[in-house]
Parts: C-alpha cells; sequence; structure tokens
C-alpha cells in the first residue's frame, strides 16, 4: 500500500512540475517575442517611416495585438488549419481499406468524385486519352485547312 502512494505522489509531484516548467517556458518565450519586437521597432520603424521608439510593455502589446488580429484564437478547426487536409486523407485512407463498408466494392470500382479514382488517372491517359486528344488536333486541323479553302477563293464544287 505504501508503494501505491508513494507512486502516486511521484505522480502528482511531476505534473505539478511540468505545469511548473510550462509557464515558465511560455512566460520566457512571452519575453522573448516582446523583446524581439521592441528590438526591430526600434531599430527599423523611427529612421524609416519617422516615428517614436516604443518600450518592452508596448512591443508585447503589439504582440497580443497582431496574436488577435492575426492568429485568431489559436484553435483550429478542420479545413481551417494548416494540417486540416491530412485529417481528411487520413479519413480517406481508412475509408479506402474497408473501415466504412467499402471492401463491398472491390478494388476496382469507386463512387464518381472519390479521390481513388485519381489513382488510376495516370492510366487512363495512357490508354485513352491521348489518342483522344490526337484526333482532336486531327479533327481542329481539318476544319482549319476547310477553313482556309473557303476564304482563299480555291476551287469550288460543282
Amino acid at each position: 500500500m505504501h508503494s501505491e502512494h508513494a507512486h502516486a505522489g511521484q505522480a502528482v509531484a511531476r505534473i505539478v512540475a511540468m505545469t511548473v516548467a510550462g509557464i515558465a517556458g511560455a512566460v520566457v518565450i512571452a519575453f522573448l517575442f516582446g523583446s524581439v519586437v521592441m528590438l526591430l521597432w526600434n531599430w527599423l520603424l523611427p529612421p524609416l517611416v519617422h516615428v517614436g521608439t516604443i518600450n518592452y510593455w508596448q512591443a508585447f502589446g503589439l504582440v497580443i495585438l497582431a496574436k488577435i488580429l492575426f492568429g485568431g484564437s489559436g484553435g483550429s478547426h478542420y479545413g481551417h488549419s494548416r494540417h486540416g487536409w491530412k485529417k481528411g486523407a487520413r479519413r480517406w485512407d481508412r475509408w479506402d481499406k474497408g473501415s466504412c463498408g467499402a471492401e463491398d466494392w472491390g478494388d476496382e470500382w469507386a463512387p464518381r468524385g472519390s479521390h481513388r479514382n485519381w489513382r488510376r488517372y495516370d492510366q487512363y491517359w495512357k490508354d485513352e486519352g491521348k489518342a483522344a486528344f490526337e484526333a482532336w488536333l486531327d479533327k481542329q486541323d481539318k476544319a482549319q485547312a476547310q477553313d482556309s479553302g473557303k476564304g482563299s477563293g480555291g476551287p469550288k464544287a460543282d
């Protein structure tokens, strides 16, 4: 029993230590950001645009203001974060592997609009796309030749 309490006490102490270290790290990062903004402002802006210098707390306020204006609340929602597409891709991969009933469709068929269809696009282009495009080019050349023959006063059919 005694060792269980000691183990629980160590876990609590570890959590408290990590919390204190996290808060201290956040304070250090906030100090660094404020200091960097203050130094850059005071170095660049007074000579360039003739504004006054700022102190640390004004610079820190600018960091917070920039976060509010440009960074949002810090939370990310699906589709609005840099990595939101990765979550969607992982869902599609699970779906492909049969977790949503896709095992009944087999490997060849996918519903229209499915990303799995794009995996076969290169093969389609090799098999049919190139030939269809060349046929279209021939058709365009013939149409252009007919149009140019009509305007040039060429031979007339009887």
